[in-house]
């Protein structure tokens, strides 16, 4: 009988760098994903557009809702506007002529009309076209009032100087004040929401000023106050 010699294994060695390799390629994969990660991370921007294509594509194209000018108004500022807008519209249909001004806090607004669109030259008759102008103005005046006490000024150019008390009645632009005065009177207006003066000067102006009463000081020197 044959005998084959034994053959002697030796005990295999354990490969040291296996581990390493392992850990070579988990950090390799680690690093991969950190990667993919940091170039993918969601931006707000680019999110919003997509969610706002998708809307589109399912709802249509809409448009944002932004507030209106008026609904940022105050009602009292809301009101005061539309009161305006009123006179202007009142003023600049019936004189063309025309001159409007807003002082700063936008809360008086005056007009500033020639002498000759209201009245017949050197007299102080009133021109008929004018009757439609002062039964508008009442009407706005009447109805501004009911929300906020709010008066009218009438001031006229006196000429080439004041009236002296001799001269006070005969005088035309005191003539001229009263015509006008009894132009919106006989229309309806307060009596309490009219204020009138006259200065000097020959510009041949008369300027009505609308104003909230407790906001404003007249132009005119008031005699109390002398």
């Amino acid at each position: 009988m044959n005998e084959f010699p034994s053959i002697a294994t030796k005990p295999k060695k354990r490969n040291a760098s296996t581990p390493i390799v392992y850990v070579s390629l988990y950090f390799l994969l680690l690093a991969f994903f950190i990667y993919l990660h940091s170039i993918s991370v969601p931006v707000e921007e680019k999110i919003q557009k997509v969610i706002g294509s998708i809307d589109f594509a399912f709802k249509g194209l809409e448009y944002p809702k932004t507030k209106s000018s008026a609904s940022r108004l105050s009602g009292d500022e809301l009101g005061l506007a539309v009161f305006h807008a009123k006179l202007k519209r009142v003023y600049e249909t019936a004189i063309p002529l025309v001159k409007s001004r807003v002082n700063e806090t936008g809360d008086q607004l005056q007009f500033i009309i020639p002498l000759s669109q209201l009245f017949e030259e050197d007299r102080d008759t009133l021109r008929d076209t004018r009757q439609e102008l002062f039964a508008e103005v009442t009407q706005a005046l009447i109805k501004r009032s009911g929300v906020v006490a709010t008066d009218m000024e009438i001031l006229i150019n006196a000429g080439g100087g004041l009236p002296s008390e001799e001269n006070i009645k005969d005088h035309l632009a005191i003539r001229r004040v009263h015509a006008l005065v009894e132009a919106f009177l006989s229309k309806g207006a307060p009596a309490r929401n009219v204020y009138v003066g006259i200065k000097p000067g020959a510009e041949n102006k008369v300027y009505f000023k609308f104003y909230i009463r407790k906001s404003f000081d007249n132009q005119f020197t008031k005699i109390g106050d002398q």
